[in-house]
């Protein structure tokens, strides 16, 4: 995607961890006319998830383009369903984010506790070396690394490797965090542009999914943030 018309960009990392406050959760925001970027002060010691919803919607500069680091969707093209064999499976990105938001309302802090030990849900995603769902594999039961969205296969080919966003198990994954942004995205998708979901408008904040290990290997930045040698 390229737009000019940006006068800042917002980078979100985000967190799936329990809890009212998040270590885990940073915010940078860099202009576009010059300097590097600038950590932004959570309101008291840490984020919570609540705190980067509002902000979104409350103060960010007009025209934004926020990054945030986490699965804004779930495989669906490999398989036709995000959940093949589940009756309640949505049909696009939208009612999935609204379908975990739904099953989790009683989860505090924006978790999603309540999604992954749904009888039907949990079977799609792999807890741990002892309880992996059984629709984690569907086909492919050889390989323990579940299902990928298209863009995440084509991401092997630029040389790095993603990990699927049903894995909840090492300490690359990012399902959690990508189940708990849905929970947020759902609440602010009628305010603010989601791309690839919206059309881009000529003004106004736009959110898209980033993914940091392609700017760390266009930084020449290795596994653990070594410098790699060129």
């Amino acid at each position: 995607m390229r737009d000019n018309r940006f006068s800042h960009f917002l980078a979100i990392d985000w967190s799936g961890a329990k809890g009212p406050k998040q270590k885990g959760i940073a915010l940078a925001l860099a202009s576009a006319k010059a300097g590097p970027p600038t950590l932004i002060s959570p309101p008291a010691n840490y984020w919570a998830r609540e705190d980067v919803l509002n902000y979104l919607l409350n103060s960010i500069p007009e025209n934004t383009l926020v990054g945030i680091d986490l699965g804004i969707s779930l495989p669906f093209l490999d398989a036709g369903s995000f959940f093949p064999g589940w009756s309640d499976s949505p049909s696009d990105a939208r009612s999935l984010w609204a379908l975990v938001d739904r099953i989790c309302e009683e989860d505090p802090h924006l978790e999603c506790g309540a999604f992954l030990s749904h009888p039907k849900a949990s079977q799609y995603f792999r807890h741990s070396r002892e309880f992996v769902g059984e629709m984690f594999h569907l086909d492919n039961a050889s390989s323990r690394e579940g299902r990928f969205r298209i863009a995440e296969i084509a991401q092997r080919d630029q040389g790095v490797r993603p990990v699927s966003n049903f894995n909840l198990v090492g300490a690359a994954q990012v399902g959690k965090s990508s189940l708990t942004g849905m929970r947020m995205l759902n609440r602010i998708s009628n305010r603010v542009c989601i791309w690839p979901f919206d059309p881009l408008p000529k003004r106004g904040p736009v959110i898209v999914e980033m993914y940091t290990a392609f700017a760390a290997k266009a930084a020449g930045i290795g596994k653990g943030g070594t410098k790699i040698k060129t």
